[in-house]
C-alpha cells in the first residue's frame, strides 16, 4: 500500500524538526560550556589569593581571622565545583568528553581530595578516614579520576549525617583498582539504588531536603563508564550507604 503525499510531507516536515531542535539543543549546551568555562577559570586566580591570605593568617595564628578565610575559601571551592559539574555535563551531553590518557599516582588524586574535603567535613561535623597502599600508579584521564573521587566525597557530605565517611582505594586482581566511600548516614531505599545514578535524580539528605543539581551520580556513572569501568553501591536505609567504583589499572590510550 503506498504512503500518501500528505503522510510523506508530514513526515519530512517532523524530521525537519527533529534535526532543526537537535541543532538549538547543541547550541545551548556549547553556550552554557563556555559560560561555565569562562565563570570558573576566574576563581582558580582568586583561590590561590585566598590560600596566600590564609597562610598569613596562620603563620601569624590569628584563629578569627583563619577561620573566617576558610570559610571564604569553602565558598570559593564549592563554586568551581559547580562551574566544573555544568562544564561536565555539557560535555557528556555533545559528547565532547574525551579521554587524555596519562600515568599517575591514583592514592595522590584521593588524598588531594580528602585534604581538599577537610573544610567541608569539618562543617557538617564528620571525619573523613582514609586508607590504601602508599602508592598507586595507573594510566587514567586523570580530570576524569577527580571528578569521580571528587563527586563521591561531595555525596557523603551530603547524605552522611555528618558520621564518619570511610575512603577506601586497593588493588584488585588481575589488574584492577577498587575505590569505595561509605558513609553512615541517612541511606537509599532498594528501590532507589538504579535510580538515583540518572540524570538530575537525588534523594532527601539528613535534614529530609534535596541538594545539589542531581548530576553528581550521574556524571560518575558516565565518566566511569568512559573508563570501561564499574560503579555500584550498596545501602540500607538509615544505615548508610557505600559507593564502589572498579577500574582497570591500564586503560590504554
Amino acid at each position: 500500500m503506498k504512503r500518501s503525499s500528505d503522510s510523506l510531507t508530514a513526515e519530512a516536515e517532523l524530521r525537519k524538526k527533529l534535526a532543526e531542535l537537535e541543532l538549538a539543543v547543541q547550541a545551548r549546551d556549547e553556550l552554557l560550556a563556555v559560560a561555565a568555562h569562562e565563570l570558573r577559570n576566574p576563581m582558580h586566580a582568586l583561590l590561590l589569593q585566598v590560600s596566600a591570605a590564609l597562610a598569613v593568617a596562620r603563620r601569624d595564628n590569628n584563629a578569627d581571622l583563619v577561620r573566617r578565610i576558610e570559610r571564604v575559601k569553602h565558598i570559593v571551592d564549592r563554586y568551581v565545583k559547580r562551574a566544573t559539574v555544568l562544564l561536565d555535563v555539557c560535555r557528556i551531553n555533545a559528547r565532547k568528553f574525551p579521554i587524555q590518557v596519562e600515568t599517575f599516582d591514583f592514592m595522590d588524586v584521593v588524598r588531594d581530595a580528602v585534604e581538599s574535603y577537610g573544610p567541608e567535613a569539618a562543617f557538617h561535623q564528620a571525619t573523613l578516614r582514609l586508607s590504601g597502599p602508599e602508592s598507586l600508579v595507573g594510566a587514567w584521564d586523570r580530570m576524569a579520576i577527580e571528578q569521580i573521587v571528587s563527586n563521591l566525597l561531595s555525596n557523603a557530605m551530603k547524605y552522611g549525617a555528618g558520621s564518619p565517611v570511610d575512603v577506601e582505594v586497593r588493588e584488585e586482581d588481575p589488574g584492577f583498582v577498587v575505590f569505595s566511600v561509605r558513609d553512615r548516614g541517612v541511606g537509599i531505599a532498594p528501590e532507589d539504588q538504579e535510580r538515583i545514578f540518572g540524570r538530575f535524580e537525588q534523594g532527601a539528605n539528613s535534614a529530609g531536603r534535596r541538594a545539589g543539581f542531581g548530576v553528581g551520580l550521574w556524571l560518575v556513572r558516565s565518566l566511569v563508564d568512559v573508563h570501561a569501568g564499574e560503579v555500584s553501591v550498596t545501602s540500607v536505609p538509615d544505615k548508610g550507604s557505600t559507593f564502589t567504583v572498579r577500574l582497570r589499572r591500564e586503560t590504554g590510550s
